[in-house]
């Protein structure tokens, strides 16, 4: 699992050097991303060129604030991924 803000509409620079720092190949990356208004961007394709040898799970997008029905989504997107 991997989760970030989205910034500017794409990851944080440390989450870049991050997953440029480990070999992800044949791994399965499940992302899921926190944003102010702007959901993934462009944070989900971004990560899929820098990670052409793993298989990215279903993603999960949140605003800052989570909002009420937060944990119902959260339960359903790991069910949906089967985590």
């Amino acid at each position: 699992m991997l989760g970030y803000p989205t910034w500017w509409a794409t990851l944080p620079m440390p989450v870049y050097s991050f997953i440029e720092s480990y070999d992800f190949s044949g791994k399965t990356v499940v992302s899921f991303s926190s944003h102010g208004g702007t959901m993934y961007g462009d944070s989900v394709s971004d990560l899929s060129k820098r990670l052409p040898k793993s298989y990215l799970g279903l993603p999960f997008e949140f605003f800052y604030s989570g909002g009420r029905d937060l944990n119902a989504r959260i339960d359903e997107w790991l069910k949906e991924s089967g985590l």
